[in-house]
């Protein structure tokens, strides 16, 4: 029985108490445990994958590295040149054109710089060294606009191919 008097939520003297609730179950537990281990696991899949990706447009002279596929090239996997890699950078330039180059001032560009510097790093000229290409990385029409004026040359084979070491002469 309860006492009128007595303060709110309190059982008054001598009165009978029932049994204690079960304690209520904590938000998460193993569930939410179980979900953040997930979580954890694909960030770590997902950094290991990416760890040796570089922004195109930060790759130097003598960097390794493969040419991904797509026509828009944001970044690209760094490898030791010791390890397999299908292309190695030769030449980092700014083009000083006014405007966006099509195509024609373009391959201009890379004749009278890629060209030059592929003879330089390999030590052969490309005429007598058929089993090497040059190849380039431009700027979007966007990074143009920002103010992204940088091509970068690189040499690798022919087909794409995967190779071992360093194309640098000595």
């Amino acid at each position: 029985m309860t006492d009128p008097a007595a303060p709110q939520g309190r059982p008054s003297p001598g009165a009978s108490v029932g049994p204690t609730p079960p304690a209520a179950k904590k938000p998460g537990g193993r569930g939410a445990l179980i979900i953040v281990g997930l979580l954890v696991v694909f960030l770590a899949v997902v950094l290991f994958v990416v760890r040796n990706n570089v922004a195109a447009g930060d790759l130097k002279v003598g960097d390794c590295f493969d040419i991904p596929n797509g026509t828009t090239v944001r970044t690209v996997q760094s490898r030791p040149c010791a390890q397999s890699h299908n292309a190695e950078v030769i030449f980092v330039g700014e083009y000083d054109g006014a405007t966006y180059p099509i195509s024609l001032s373009l391959d201009s560009y890379v004749k009278a710089t890629c060209l030059p510097a592929f003879e330089s790093y390999v030590g052969r000229g490309i005429n007598t060294e058929p089993k090497l290409a040059v190849g380039f990385f431009h700027p979007s029409r966007d990074g143009w606009d920002r103010g992204d004026r940088t091509i970068t040359c690189y040499a690798g084979l022919p087909d794409d191919s995967p190779t071992t070491g360093s194309l640098r002469t000595k």
